[in-house]
C-alpha cells in the first residue's frame, strides 16, 4: 500500500503546526487584556504567515 503523505509533505505539515496560531482563546484573551484588536489580528497574520511561508520552504527542500 502507497504512503498517504511523502517526506516532503509530512514535514511541512509539521512546521506548519508548529508554527500557526491554533488557539482561538489565545486571540481572546490578547483581545481582552490590551482592549484592541490590533494584537490579535497581528497575532494571527504574522503567524499565520510565518507558518506557511516555513511549511513552504520545508516542501520545497524536501521535494
Amino acid at each position: 500500500m502507497k504512503p498517504m503523505y511523502d517526506t516532503a509533505t509530512s514535514m511541512s505539515l509539521l512546521i506548519f503546526y508548529a508554527f500557526a496560531m491554533q488557539c482561538m482563546s489565545t486571540l481572546a484573551v490578547t483581545r481582552k487584556e490590551t482592549n484592541s484588536w490590533k494584537w490579535p489580528l497581528l497575532q494571527f497574520f504574522l503567524l499565520t504567515g510565518l507558518a506557511y511561508l516555513g511549511s513552504w520552504l520545508v516542501y520545497m527542500a524536501f521535494s
